[in-house]
């Protein structure tokens, strides 16, 4: 993506009761700081990409082999977020992966009675993101060689993470440079949290760890790759996502017995039962339910059909990894994407009444029915468009893109493609929205890559938004 030649247009200037408006030429100044830092942010990402931050939780993953390379990150933006003029935290449940915090702080005035310094009145922000990477795909296939490569062609920056969502962090932190560059006070409190854990749902160490240190503010942007229908969506909702396993019995017997399970005049479930063909039938039972759920499940924010059955995991066998026998077991697992306002209980509900109906056709699966077992739920998220934050983000965007923003509807989605932490900030009080640089179908893929115009244009936004959203100080 490339910044539009026409310009940026100026903010409206809506600042809150008792700040000042933001002035236009304030809003140009500030977008010109954040292209004087272009090279830095590229030098800055490349870096954090060198660094193998893979989750150290993630599935398969050999823990003592990475940990540490979340905490190494964020030493590396220590240092950036203190030559923006930020104060450090640390905050580590984990003290092997730690969390970072900057903060600048609200202006201070001089109260003209007693002459002591109080903050001004304004508004605080968290812009949050999440250091931590999935585990490579296909280490050895990489565009640059290797996945911790990083290595820029043709204006994108390839490397493990680069979408997600280091880029997200680099735009944080170059829109907190330009603010300090210029020495712009603001009036509200301004916080960068820089989290671990994001990858496997550990909010209890990563940004709810933050939050319940006391780094709270007024609403939230997570700058996570928020590129569906297209880069740099505004996303104030996201779907919920269950996590689940089901669980089918055979009974297992010599392959050359394969006619007389089947055929008429056979012994048929008596002498063998092949579990991986019965949980084909749930496989094939559960696309049925997911073509029902394109006409019954639906939402105004997000596009046509997106509540949807991932079959991600079938394994099947009979205790060998070998062909020659029936096999006694077998197991799914799903990622189930489900609509905001519906319940997760009742979407497993819905889930495990159709299937076991179903099972009643299959005199097996009749008597013995399929287990499940709900392992994860991720909650959805959902902030009003109306809300404040929310248009504030659009005006900052539309200044510097110089293009309108659309309301939510199926032809415009603003629905966030995947899970974040705006979740769990939202479940602690804190309204949030996804706004941020990268593109969702180079995630957690082979030559995951991100155009680093757009980084840039992500900063300028955000950087607009801060402004607007703390208020600048007298």
């Amino acid at each position: 993506m490339s910044v539009p030649s026409s310009g940026p247009a100026p903010l409206p200037g809506g600042a809150g009761a008792g700040r000042p408006a933001i002035s236009p030429a304030s809003s140009q100044e500030l977008l010109r700081a954040v292209d004087a830092r272009r090279e830095d942010a590229v030098a800055l990402l490349a870096e954090l990409v060198s660094i193998d931050s893979t989750n150290p939780n993630f599935i398969g993953v050999d823990r003592p082999a990475v940990i540490g390379g979340e905490t190494r990150c964020n030493e590396v933006l220590l240092e950036h977020y203190e030559q923006a003029g930020l104060e450090t935290h640390w905050v580590a449940r984990d003290p092997e992966r730690r969390n970072l915090v900057g903060v600048r702080r609200a202006a201070a005035s001089r109260d003209n009675a007693s002459g002591s310094p109080s903050p001004v009145a304004g508004r605080s922000l968290i812009l949050n993101g999440h250091i931590d990477t999935v585990a490579a795909v296909e280490p050895d296939r990489w565009l640059c060689g290797s996945p911790w490569k990083a290595e820029v062609r043709d204006g994108r920056l390839f490397g493990l993470g680069s979408t997600d969502m280091k880029g997200g962090c680099t735009a944080m932190w170059l829109a907190a440079q330009a603010l300090s560059d210029l020495d712009l006070k603001l009036a509200g409190e301004l916080q960068l949290h820089s989290v671990v854990g994001e990858e496997t749902m550990e909010h209890e160490l990563g940004t709810r760890a933050c939050v319940r240190a006391g780094f709270r503010a007024d609403a939230a942007i997570v700058t996570e790759p928020a590129s569906l229908p297209e880069p740099l969506t505004i996303s104030p909702i996201a779907a919920g996502n269950w996590h689940f396993r089901i669980e089918i019995d055979g009974l297992a017997t010599h392959c050359g017995n394969r006619a007389l399970a089947i055929r008429p005049g056979g012994a048929g479930d008596t002498i063998g039962v092949n579990a991986l063909e019965k949980a084909v039938k749930i496989v094939n039972w559960l696309q049925e339910l997911e073509q029902q759920w394109g006409f019954s499940k639906s939402h105004p924010y997000f596009m046509p059909g997106f509540f949807t059955l991932l079959p991600g995991v079938f394994h099947s066998d009979p205790g060998v990894p070998v062909p020659y026998y029936f096999s006694n077991r077998a197991e799914i697992q799903y990622s189930c994407w489900y609509p905001p306002g519906q319940p997760a209980a009742d979407v497993a509900a819905e889930i495990e009444q159709f299937v076991l109906a179903a099972c009643k056709l299959d005199p097996w699966l009749a008597a013995r029915p399929p287990r499940f077992e709900w392992v994860n739920n991720w909650p959805p998220a959902s902030t009003p468009w109306e809300h404040d934050v929310v248009q504030t983000l659009v005006q900052a965007h539309e200044a510097a893109t110089g293009r309108p923003v659309p309301p939510p509807s199926p032809a415009h989605p603003v629905a966030f493609g995947a899970a974040s932490d705006a979740s769990f900030l939202e479940d602690e009080g804190i309204p949030s929205v996804v706004y941020g640089p990268g593109d969702l179908r180079v995630a957690h893929c082979r030559d995951e890559s991100i155009d680093l115009d757009e980084v840039v244009l992500a900063a300028k936004s955000l950087a607009l938004c801060v402004l607007e959203w703390c208020g600048a100080a007298p």
